[in-house]
């Protein structure tokens, strides 16, 4: 069971910072303010919420040793790679690859038989909620970023819809798909950037 309250400062692209007050308890969580008062649904880290955070920072071979990982401690790269059927530089690879995002920690011990250092790992699941929070914020920084190009430029596209340009990027090409040399028509784009502002809504709906 975890149980804590604590706060962490999130580092955004552009060197935004973003800080969260967070409350877990026995693998639920919830956004809080200052006094500990609930700014977030209450969500729980299951299955589905791992998968998704490890996907997107790492890639899905890493699922496998984080499920493997989950409800243990301190597990040898060595039974990792066995137990996954997995050659042991790809194992370690993809360990790394999930320390630099703190999704998994390491303790370096000697083994005393054969005299070299082993590293045993352990799943940092406390770590989860704060990345997914992470990842959905800059979702809708994304987002938001794209919904302004949408509003605030004419696009231009051929029948064919070879490619995409705005009206100062048309303009060097004549209006003249530099594909297949027909003319471009300005685009309506109006159902790109009502679909980009229901994906912002959703994913602000969770805070």
């Amino acid at each position: 069971m975890i149980d804590a309250e604590t706060r962490r400062i999130f580092m955004m692209d552009e060197s935004v910072q973003i800080e969260r007050n967070i409350r877990i308890v026995d693998k639920s969580f919830v956004f809080t303010d200052e006094q500990g008062k609930a700014v977030s649904k209450k969500m729980k880290i299951d299955e589905k919420l791992i998968e998704h955070v490890i996907k997107e920072l790492v890639g899905e071979e890493a699922i496998p040793i984080i499920f493997y990982l989950r409800g243990k401690k301190q597990i040898s790269e060595f039974i990792i790679a066995e137990e996954l059927d997995m050659e042991i530089h790809m194992t370690r690879n993809l360990l790394y690859r999930l320390l630099e995002f703190n999704i998994v920690s390491f303790l370096r011990k000697k083994d005393r038989i054969k005299g070299w250092y082993i590293c045993y790992w352990d799943f940092n699941e406390h770590m989860v909620p704060y990345l997914s929070e992470k990842l959905r914020l800059a979702k809708i920084a994304r987002l938001k970023d794209r919904l302004e190009k949408e509003s605030s430029n004419m696009h231009y596209i051929c029948k064919g819809a070879c490619t995409r340009m705005t009206f100062e990027k048309s303009m060097e090409f004549n209006f003249k798909c530099p594909e297949c040399g027909e003319i471009m028509q300005e685009q309506d784009n109006t159902r790109t950037k009502e679909f980009l502002a229901e994906q912002i809504k959703m994913l602000e709906g969770n805070e």
